[in-house]
């Protein structure tokens, strides 16, 4: 996840490049935005400090919970610019995780050219497996080692960086009108009783 959010960090900060556009983004809504900072913030320490003194099945668990976490962020703020290649991506890595039993399958290849060894007693939510399902939305990609970000990546990581940036872009250069007009739609989507 740290790659992919820094990555599209930099995909926004390249939609920046005036004070208009800066306002712009600064006026887009965000319905319960701490869900993806929970996200965030979970998957760091627990796989940086925490993973090796939890049973694997807990870790799996959270793993699963994280992106749990950024679907329904990502339903909540469906009418924005981008949302489905967002939701797109997400799907993708959601799926190789959850039909591998709580990992994300890597290459061999994709991993060594990223320079990640990890120890085979730790968990690892994404590595190498023995009889990996659905490879091809798996870590197949990778950053070499010695390149800034150097890590594993999938197509579904691809997808959420291109629908994150292309949000920041689309939103940035709407007229002010029709950004006032989303933000009431969304908002006007809320007030909806459930069924209806």
């Amino acid at each position: 996840i740290m790659i992919v959010a820094t990555l599209t960090a930099i995909g926004v900060l390249s939609a920046l490049w005036s004070t208009t556009r800066i306002k712009r983004l600064a006026a887009l809504e965000l319905h319960h935005i701490w869900l993806v900072w929970l996200a965030f913030a979970t998957q760091v320490i627990v796989f940086q400090w925490v993973a090796a003194h939890l049973a694997e099945s807990v870790v799996k668990g959270i793993h699963i919970g994280t992106y749990a976490c950024l679907v329904l962020f990502i339903a909540l703020n469906r009418h924005i610019p981008g949302s489905w290649l967002i939701a797109l991506g997400t799907g993708c890595n959601v799926t190789a995780i959850i039909a591998n039993g709580g990992t994300m399958p890597a290459t061999k290849d994709a991993l060594e050219t990223a320079g990640k060894h990890i120890p085979d007693a730790v968990f690892q939510n994404s590595g190498f497996l023995a009889d990996p399902k659905l490879l091809f939305l798996g870590d197949i990609f990778a950053i070499p080692e010695g390149v800034p970000l150097a890590n594993v990546f999938s197509v579904g990581d691809v997808l959420i960086v291109v629908g994150g940036t292309y949000l920041a872009h689309r939103w940035c250069s709407r007229p002010h009108e029709l950004a006032v007009a989303a933000d009431e739609t969304a908002a006007a989507d809320e007030l909806v009783p459930a069924g209806i």
